[in-house]
């Protein structure tokens, strides 16, 4: 219990125990708290002072009721009691009291349950995610075969445009080809991308692993690619 309070922040903790012997080993495991000992004959001032109570006692009968926690606790404090004992340190009718929130081991196994089952949905939900992101991954994995063929294709297609482009300029004479040939260069150069863009697209998305191959062939016999010498560069 001082574990978890220290770690949640608590500064001002008061250990009531019967044994002071047993009181100081305990405060001797968490040096880097401020903890108050105090006797046992001393425990409803301390409960009078507190906003947190929790009780665990190996006592057979409560020992906190109405009767003596009437007596210490102000309408303006107000007091929390968590009861963790078994048998129960604190009596039912300690419920009755308005300025008095009870809580026992039952109602701390519901909270526990509830935060369990919270955890579960959270973890369905992250299983859902993790799949959806398995999947994406294994779709762009998969889609890694098709990188030779269309990286090839656009070699090609581009070794294409720049001897076209080549051979237009030397017609169209030094004069004029130095004065346009970045507007013509551009123009060639969107054009290909234009024409590439969807077939690459289509060829990425592809899921289908058969139809996929499929067209990766077709596109390596049409244009007569020579996607090992390709493969090399790309490796080299």
């Amino acid at each position: 219990m001082v574990k978890h309070l220290v770690a949640k922040g608590a500064t001002s903790i008061t250990i009531v125990n019967r044994s002071q012997r047993r009181a100081e080993e305990l405060a001797k495991k968490f040096p880097q708290a401020e903890l108050t000992l105090v006797s046992l004959d001393t425990m409803m001032e301390v409960v009078g002072n507190s906003h947190l109570v929790f009780t665990s006692t190996g006592a057979t009968e409560p020992i906190l009721h109405q009767d003596n926690l009437k007596e210490v606790v102000s309408v303006e404090q107000g007091l929390m009691l968590f009861d963790i004992s078994v048998p129960r340190n604190v009596a039912t009718n300690v419920q009755d009291m308005e300025i008095v929130e009870t809580y026992n081991v039952d109602d701390l196994k519901a909270v526990v349950a509830q935060n369990h089952a919270s955890r579960r949905q959270m973890a369905l939900e992250a299983e859902g995610l993790l799949e959806e992101e398995v999947e994406a991954f294994e779709l762009w994995w998969r889609s890694l075969e098709t990188v030779p063929t269309i990286s090839c294709l656009r070699t090609k297609v581009e070794s294409i445009r720049e001897q076209e482009l080549e051979k237009a300029l030397s017609r169209l004479g030094t004069e004029f080809a130095e004065k346009h040939q970045e507007v013509i260069e551009a123009l060639t150069r969107g054009i290909v991308n234009k024409i590439l863009h969807e077939p690459m697209v289509q060829l990425r998305a592809q899921q289908d692993i058969e139809a996929r191959q499929r067209c990766l062939q077709s596109l390596q016999m049409l244009f007569d690619l020579e996607l090992e010498i390709e493969i090399e560069k790309q490796f080299s």
